[in-house]
Parts: C-alpha cells; sequence; structure tokens
C-alpha cells in the first residue's frame, strides 16, 4: 500500500503527526486522526488539526507528536499494540464498506486482531471433516465398539452427504445444512429414531468443538428430533416360545442369559458380562450395575432377586471362585452387535426354535431402511416387565427391577425393600410344565 502524501489520509499505515503552516501565521500546525468508537471506513476516524506554537519545523514535528500521543491515549488507542488494531479494524471497515469483505478475508483480520492484541498465532482452522475425525479419535478411547460403531456410520454419512464442503472450516457449518441432512436421511427410508441418533452424533460432535472454544456454539443446538411414531414396537415372548428358545440354545451359557433376560429384565450385554461375584445363591440375589447406568456416569447397582428359574439354573452351573471371572466365559468377549455378535446369534436361535420375529416394518424397495422386526433379545426384558405389570406391581418397583430408576451411586436397599421385589419378581410365570419337561441341549 502507498502510503506516501498526507499520513492522516492513510490511517493504517504510519500514524506519525504532520505539521503545516496557514498562510499569515507564524506558528505550525499539526495534523493527525484518532479513532472514533463505533464506526467504519473513512466515517472511524477523525481529522484533528491543532496549533504548535513553534516556529521552527523541527520543534513543531515534536509538539505534533506529543499532541498525537495524548489524542490516541485519551481515544484507547496509545500504544503501539492499540494502533495496529484500530488500523486492522479501519481497514476491514472499508472493505465492508466496499462490499469486499469476504468470509476468507474476514477470518484474516481475526488472525491480525489476535496477532495483534495477544502476540499469540490463532490456530490452524479446522475443517468439518478434520473436526469430525478428531472427534471419533478422542471418542475411541472411552466409546464401547457399538457405540464407537455407531459414531462412525453418523460421521461418515454426514462427510459424505457434504461432499466438497465438509472440507470448508467448520464455523461454516450451518443449522440449515444438519436439517437437510436430516430430512435426507428420512426420505431414504430411516426410521425416526434412528435418523435422530444421527443427528444426536453429529449434535455432540459439535458440542465437543464449542466446548474446545472451536466454534461458538452447536448448529444443532436447535434442530427439532423427529417425532418417532414410524418406530417398531417391541412385542414380549410369551413363556411356552422362552422354552422353545431355550430348548434351542446351543450352550448352557446361552440358556442362563436367555433366563436372565426372561426372569431378570436384564439386558443382552448386561447378563452376557455378569461377574461370578454378582451371583449369591445363599441370599437369592444377582447385583450388578447395567452398562447404560455407567457409561452415563451414575453407577446405579441394581439387586435382582432370583426367580426360581435361575435359582434352578444357577444351583447346576458352575460358577468359578474368582469373584470377577464372568458368569458365562464363553460369551462374555463376544459384542453385542456385528453380523457375528450375540444380538444376531439370539437371532440364529429364534429361527432353530421356529419362534417368530414379528416382523413389522418392512424395508422400502430403493431406501436404504432396514427391515425392522418387533422381537429381539430385548423383548424378552419386556415380557419380564409385562408380567410383573399384569402381576399388579406398582412401576416404582419395575423400575427398580429393571434398571430404569434414576438412582445415586451406591444405592443401599432396606430389608423391607429386598422382600418387595422378592414378590414382584415371584409373579412372574415359570415355563410350562409340558415344555420344561423336554430335554434341552447340553452345553
Amino acid at each position: 500500500m502507498d502510503c506516501s502524501g498526507q499520513p492522516w489520509m492513510f490511517p493504517q499505515c504510519s500514524h506519525m503527526a504532520s505539521v503545516f503552516k496557514r498562510p499569515n501565521s507564524q506558528y505550525f500546525y499539526a495534523a493527525f486522526r484518532i479513532p472514533l468508537a463505533n464506526a467504519v471506513g473513512r466515517r472511524a476516524w477523525k481529522l484533528v488539526k491543532k496549533v504548535t506554537k513553534s516556529t521552527t519545523e523541527r520543534e513543531a514535528k515534536k509538539a505534533a507528536a506529543a499532541m498525537e500521543d495524548a489524542a490516541l491515549r485519551e481515544a484507547g488507542a496509545g500504544d503501539e499494540g492499540s494502533r495496529r488494531i484500530l488500523a486492522i479494524l479501519n481497514e476491514a471497515g472499508q472493505k465492508a464498506a466496499q462490499k469486499r469483505l469476504t468470509a476468507e478475508l474476514g477470518r484474516d483480520y481475526l488472525r491480525r486482531l489476535i496477532e495483534a492484541s495477544t502476540g499469540e498465532t490463532l490456530p490452524a482452522e479446522k475443517t468439518i471433516r478434520g473436526w469430525l475425525n478428531e472427534w471419533l479419535a478422542m471418542k475411541s478411547t472411552g466409546a464401547k465398539p457399538a457405540t464407537m460403531a455407531r459414531y462412525r456410520t453418523s460421521v461418515h454419512a454426514f462427510i459424505r452427504h457434504l461432499g466438497d464442503d465438509s472440507d470448508m472450516p467448520l464455523d461454516t457449518l450451518t443449522l440449515s445444512k444438519v436439517r437437510v441432512f436430516r430430512d435426507k436421511l428420512a426420505s431414504e427410508g430411516r426410521t425416526a429414531n434412528t435418523t435422530n441418533h444421527y443427528i444426536k452424533d453429529i449434535h455432540g460432535a459439535m458440542l465437543a468443538a464449542a466446548k474446545e472454544g472451536i466454534i461458538q456454539r452447536s448448529p444443532a443446538e436447535n434442530l427439532n428430533a423427529l417425532t418417532e411414531d414410524d418406530s417398531t414396537e417391541r412385542k414380549p415372548f410369551t413363556f411356552t416360545e422362552i422354552g422353545k428358545l431355550l430348548r434351542a440354545s446351543p450352550t448352557k451359557d446361552w440358556q442362563g442369559i436367555i433366563l436372565l433376560g426372561a426372569f431378570g429384565g436384564m439386558r443382552l450385554g448386561d447378563a452376557a458380562t455378569l461377574k461370578c461375584g454378582g451371583i449369591d445363591l445363599h441370599t437369592g440375589l444377582i447385583r450388578f450395575i447395567p452398562q447404560k447406568s455407567s457409561r452415563r456416569g451414575r453407577k446405579a447397582e441394581v439387586v435382582l432377586p432370583m426367580h426360581a428359574e435361575l435359582n434352578r439354573y444357577f444351583e447346576n452351573h458352575k460358577l468359578s471362585a474368582d469373584a470377577d471371572a464372568p458368569a458365562f466365559p464363553t460369551l462374555a468377549r463376544l459384542s453385542v452387535a456385528g453380523n457375528k455378535g450375540l444380538s444376531a446369534r439370539f437371532i440364529d436361535i429364534m429361527m432353530s426354535a421356529g419362534v417368530s420375529r414379528g416382523k413389522t416394518r418392512e424395508h422400502v424397495k430403493g431406501s436404504v431402511g432396514r427391515s425392522s422386526h418387533a422381537r429381539s433379545f430385548h423383548s424378552l426384558r419386556h415380557t419380564f416387565n409385562s408380567s410383573m405389570f399384569n402381576g399388579g406391581v406398582t412401576q416404582e418397583t419395575r423400575m427398580k427391577l429393571v434398571g430404569h430408576a434414576d438412582t445415586a451411586t451406591n444405592t443401599r436397599y432396606t430389608h423391607a425393600e429386598i422382600e418387595a421385589l422378592k414378590r414382584a419378581v415371584d409373579t412372574v410365570p415359570g415355563i410350562p410344565a409340558r415344555v420344561a419337561s423336554k430335554k434341552r441341549k447340553p452345553a
């Protein structure tokens, strides 16, 4: 930039005051500009002219410099750093007034302002793709494999949807772009529940960016979730069907976790990883901390009185003396999700037993949505819960047994509460005698 000529014409250059003489005056005058608040472009600066009362140019320049410094200090720009900041702001204001201030120029002005203000270099700009992959790497240190698989699916789908825009700066991501992604997922045949999970994951990644100060807020913050009225309602198994599942089970370990689901309401992952120390045959109680509760930081212990079917099973199931050893060693290390995971293996057991999966939502041809079924391992939990409901057990008691209660860490149960829980479990019927009497497959 050419800064020749009168200095006050170029406030973004050096702020040295100039001096001049008026006709018929023996004194030199000082001329300089000072910044004005809440103004842009040329209007951001005020031209000041003052008499120096000096008759020599050399003395006049000294006086003019002192006048300028005093005026800048009064305006809040009395040091070199502040002058640089004001010069950058004025330059940006001129670009804006000319309608030439682009996003790229704006980020450059921001970088220069931070350097002038603090001396720090603005961190390298993060792109949408770069941050989402960084977030995945951060989550991988603590998330469960199944959860990580879901995170990766959500992130990769979002990056594919954005295409080249995923290499744009993170702060260019807007609510409307996330909304378009959500609506596209739904239009492709995914249920509202599945679609909401995708958006929840992207929102979580953006919240993490906001916490680190990379962006001000998540662009998905005010995006409403879809109404989940198209999701498949889970249906319970009958006890006759549970008997068939037990007979079709390939191992005794599988019989154990099916019984824990049907007569203890345990989730598949919790049942498969149950520790030997959590099973007390003397008191007839099973104690465990649900994985879902642990992930949310509550670590609320569930105390489950053994149903007669569970007592009968564990009396004939050898448990290790090591309290930390898994009660079902052949299944404890398997993932719940995946083509060879526990959920898929349970479906094989259902097919072998001739128990219907209760398909209720068909896959739409040409869409990416999956066929969904009303029955899975989770249906055993519904069997347990609905049986207690039919037996008149209160909702509060049922919530404690199935681990829905938002209780404090290390909840202590009184003797009266344990007795009430036992009575609740006893309302659940057992396997019909004609089914239970049939020979089950050996371990």
